[in-house]
């Protein structure tokens, strides 16, 4: 029930913080500086907003107590399809930045971080590969899946590295709550894929995932906006990453869905064999109902009748006589 109300609230909080953001971006922005020209106001009511989802949805989640099946392969095209797409943006992001990191001040953690995550956009797509057939290649390969976890935590240290040397700013803020969030839905994704600790997985990824859809499309669809409209930020997040997010957070909400949905049909069965009424053997009841068994099993004989006739005996009463076997 937990998770079903953590749906709504991860709809309210996107409802509430989101339109604001966006009116942020498409009227407060000074184009000279890139800050909002309305101070602390709108920012505080989003970054307020942001935090009580967030920690509403982690609440609900961890309180959960619904039954948690292990992880089996789920088949799902649409997030087959926004996997392969954010796949191919993240490669195609790092790609370029290859050629650009001899731009920048520290060209060898950049490289670090585009061949990292190059990999990690190939294992995306490999992971949306498994969802479009319905297999799982990461059960006997627990390594592989572990490559976007690694991708989110050099991604985390260099916009650490980034941010030191700039203003502190609320989309900073934001960015970073957004690559931690992701980084722990992937690595409780990897573990599940992995079959380890399923049920715990199983609930991380929930804990995780809807906080992380929900910053992924907060922070996504506001910087995609600037970047259409040539709009001026005050963030140094990486601009061409922001699309990825929206497929990122389509992605990781599919996912869920489809989950959801693979463990309520998974669960149902089992929870109607509780609810049906265990079948006796007469045999041990010594009560059958003989027309009712009849009709089920014609050729069905009670345990009497088969001894009778097996041994060649038949039911009847003895007088009682002292056994030769008892002595006084």
């Amino acid at each position: 029930m937990n998770i079903k109300n953590a749906w709504i609230v991860f709809a309210v909080a996107l409802l509430v913080t989101l339109p604001t953001r966006m009116y942020q971006i498409l009227f407060l922005v000074d184009q000279d500086t890139g800050f909002y020209t309305d101070g602390m106001k709108t920012t505080a009511f989003v970054s307020a907003g942001l935090a009580a989802g967030v920690i509403l949805l982690i609440a609900m989640c961890f309180m959960d107590k619904s039954e948690k099946p292990k992880y089996s392969p789920i088949r799902s095209i649409p997030a087959a399809v926004f996997g392969v797409l954010a796949g191919l943006g993240i490669v195609l992001q790092y790609a370029v930045g290859i050629f650009t990191s001899g731009e920048s001040q520290n060209p060898l953690p950049s490289l670090i971080l585009a061949l990292v995550g190059i990999c990690a956009g190939a294992v995306m797509i490999l992971t949306a590969y498994q969802f479009a057939t319905g297999g799982n290649t990461f059960e006997a390969h627990p390594i592989l899946a572990l490559v976007p976890s690694v991708w989110g935590c050099v991604s985390l240290v260099s916009l650490f590295l980034t941010y030191v040397a700039v203003v502190n700013v609320a989309e900073n803020i934001y960015d970073t709550f957004t690559v931690i969030f992701l980084l722990l839905f992937l690595f409780a994704q990897a573990k599940m894929f992995a079959r380890i600790e399923d049920e715990k997985s199983a609930k991380l990824v929930y804990m995780f995932g809807l906080p992380a859809a929900l910053l992924l499309l907060v922070t996504g669809i506001p910087g995609t906006v600037m970047v259409l409209f040539n709009i001026k930020s005050a963030g140094t997040f990486p601009v061409g990453l922001y699309p990825v997010n929206i497929l990122l957070a389509l992605y990781v909400i599919l996912f869920l869905v489809q989950y959801s949905k693979e463990k309520v049909d998974r669960l149902l069965p089992a929870a109607e064999a509780l609810d049906e009424e265990p079948q006796v053997s007469e045999a041990v009841t010594g009560t059958p109902d003989t027309d009712e068994r009849e009709e089920e099993a014609p050729g069905q004989e009670s345990c009497l009748e088969f001894l009778g006739k097996a041994y060649h005996s038949q039911l009847q009463f003895c007088e009682e006589i002292k056994s030769p076997f008892f002595h006084n």
